[in-house]
């Protein structure tokens, strides 16, 4: 038989083949750290919620958010001073700091408990990256790129990545709500995120540095086990480019996947009957099914007519 030339198309469906199998290494030591975290962090986030949660209560008791918010009920915006908050300015004073080190000696920090809260102790910096990494699966699930900011970590804003972005953003918003309301607690204050900062002590401190921490390392283990496979694909595509017959990328393939220790291998008729998904458009089955369907005599409007009219009759017999 004569062998296929390579194309564009053959291509692409090689590489989304070798990409599935790059993310599914379970031998993959980065892909495993990634995982294991992903499961400390959703077990430790409501932890760390409720010990902020108990600061927070402690400078703000229950029974003086009730009285505001009753005082709010009998005379409105005026005594409107207590709000639901996901975000809280902590702070302790070092008495190891001199005035010279640090201004008051008082060491301030934001803590965000929301999805897409800061990862280094500011309030504005907000970001997707830690949504990404947390519902990764969830994402990949639903056909999307939770990946697209690490892919494209060097030429973001492009249409590409323009693409993938929104409809990832799209997808997390409807998860959004429902996670940030898990983490809220009463805030006396008049100001957004109520920014007066609550008193803590030093360990206390040293404990939200560490969800800080947490979270920020999600995204890290995250980033570093798909730049790995990013540097993989780089080989990948280069060396399909230089192919001039499929069975050549075939053979590339199959050598990904037993270096990587998977026991699945490619055939030719797999690429040349699959789409860039995977998924089979043309098989003797499926083309023999489609024929049959074609040859089904299809009804005009009245011969159903004259068919509903008979079965009333019938039942009326």
């Amino acid at each position: 038989m004569a062998r296929v030339k390579m194309n564009n198309e053959y291509r692409t469906k090689i590489s989304n083949q070798v990409r599935n199998a790059l993310d599914n290494d379970k031998l993959n030591s980065k892909r495993e750290a990634y995982q294991q975290h992903l499961e400390y962090t959703r077990e430790n986030y409501p932890i760390f919620f409720s010990e902020a949660k108990a600061i927070v209560k402690r400078s703000y008791p229950k029974e003086h958010c009730d009285t505001l918010k009753y005082f709010k009920n009998l005379y409105g915006s005026p005594c409107d001073v207590v709000a639901d908050d996901k975000c809280y300015y902590f702070a302790y004073t070092d008495n190891d700091m001199s005035e010279e080190e640090y201004h008051d000696n008082e060491v301030k920090k934001h803590f965000d408990f929301r999805l897409r809260g800061n990862l280094n102790g500011s309030e504005y910096g907000t970001q997707d990256d830690f949504a990404y990494a947390y519902y990764r699966d969830e994402l990949k699930n639903e056909q999307l790129n939770p990946d697209i900011n690490i892919e494209q970590e060097d030429n973001q804003n492009n249409p590409h990545w323009t693409k993938h972005t929104d409809a990832n953003n799209k997808f997390v918003n409807s998860l959004e709500n429902n996670f940030n309301d898990q983490f809220t607690c009463d805030v006396i204050g008049t100001s957004y995120c109520r920014s007066r900062a609550i008193a803590c002590t030093k360990e206390e401190f040293q404990r939200m540095n560490e969800f800080i921490l947490m979270k920020a390392d999600l995204v890290k283990y995250h980033q570093e086990w798909q730049r790995g496979i990013r540097e993989d694909m780089k080989d990948i595509k280069a060396s399909l480019k230089l192919m001039r017959y499929l069975d050549e990328g075939i053979d590339l393939a199959n050598q990904t996947f037993e270096a990587i220790d998977i026991d699945v291998r490619l055939e030719e008729s797999q690429i040349i009957r699959c789409n860039s998904t995977g998924l089979v458009l043309y098989s003797p089955e499926n083309v023999a099914n489609r024929i049959k369907e074609r040859r089904k005599a299809k009804m005009t409007r009245e011969e159903k007519i004259a068919l509903f009219k008979g079965q009333q009759s019938s039942v009326m017999n």
